[in-house]
């Protein structure tokens, strides 16, 4: 049996085997691969993650909570008086995590939505993350910043939509000729601003 130390240790680095795996070969790899990539005995790894589907769902809980974290902590890092600019701390949070985990977005990114809704962390963590944003919005209602009517539900639904189209094509190196004199991040964090400001029908604060 694993003793506790070790079970850790091979948990943490069979993720990042993963993970850097993929970054290689641009295909999900083989469990005896990582296996031979940890340099650990294959029953060990089996006795962790029964197959590769166990692993990849390992990996998108780890990185979800690690985005779940980053928000927060932006969040709290702007003045509370402005849940505006909070919401776009979430935004700018967004496209940090997605440039230092590029990988771990492309693989949330491309689950099967069967997959991820069936994983109650994962989806206890994407339900904290969009009740935060609806949150921020609520006090910005009451705060008058931002339209009375505003349909704040769907309003997350469409700037989630939006933020993930607009890492993508960060991702992918294709945002700065759109921006002239932008790099790839500032232009996705510029893009986010106005689209959000936008929808907010606050295009006075661009």
């Amino acid at each position: 049996m694993l003793g506790k130390a070790l079970r850790g240790s091979v948990y943490a680095n069979a993720i990042e085997a993963l993970t850097d795996l993929i970054a290689r070969t641009g295909s999900v790899p083989s469990m005896e691969e990582i296996a031979a990539h940890m340099d650990v005995a294959q029953d060990d790894l089996d006795r962790m993650f029964p197959d590769i589907e166990h692993l990849i769902i390992a990996m998108a809980e780890s990185a979800m909570m690690v985005l779940h974290q980053t928000l927060i902590d932006c969040v709290a890092a702007v003045g509370r008086d402005d849940p505006v600019e909070q919401f776009l701390a979430i935004a700018y949070a967004y496209v940090e995590w997605g440039r230092l985990y590029p990988r771990e977005f492309r693989i949330i990114g491309s689950m099967p939505a069967g997959n991820f809704e069936g994983n109650d962390r994962l989806m206890r963590y994407e339900a904290s993350i969009h009740e935060l944003m609806v949150r921020l919005l609520e006090r910005a209602k009451v705060l008058n910043l931002i339209a009375q009517d505003q349909d704040l539900v769907t309003f997350v639904s469409i700037a989630h939509t939006f933020a993930y189209g607009v890492v993508s094509k960060m991702l992918l190196g294709d945002l700065a000729r759109w921006n002239p004199g932008l790099s790839d991040v500032d232009a996705a964090r510029h893009n986010l601003r106005v689209f959000i400001l936008e929808l907010l029908r606050l295009a006075d604060r661009i």
